[in-house]
């Protein structure tokens, strides 16, 4: 598997190899794709540096542990109207 990553800020759109399918990428996106899918389109667009092709290996997807969440008590700072300050008249 190769992922693919849009290295510019427009949209890009490519014909894959083997077949009439094609890829399009919208600004600084990742797809992966097989290593047959890669077309010599997108090779000549890794070469000028419009996308970067970089080998992924699968991995096991390690769970996260949730995050404990702060909750924030009313200060003196924050007050009834959170801490914005009165429009004078």
């Amino acid at each position: 598997m190769i992922e693919i990553k849009n290295l510019l800020f427009q949209p890009l759109t490519f014909h894959l190899a083997g077949g009439g399918r094609g890829l399009h990428l919208n600004p600084r996106e990742r797809r992966t794709l097989g290593e047959g899918d890669i077309s010599p389109e997108i090779d000549a667009a890794a070469k000028r540096g419009f996308v970067s092709l970089t080998p992924v290996t699968p991995t096991a997807s390690v769970p996260e542990t949730p995050r404990e969440e702060l909750v924030e008590t009313e200060t003196e700072s924050t007050g009834a109207n959170g801490g914005k300050r009165r429009k004078r008249r």
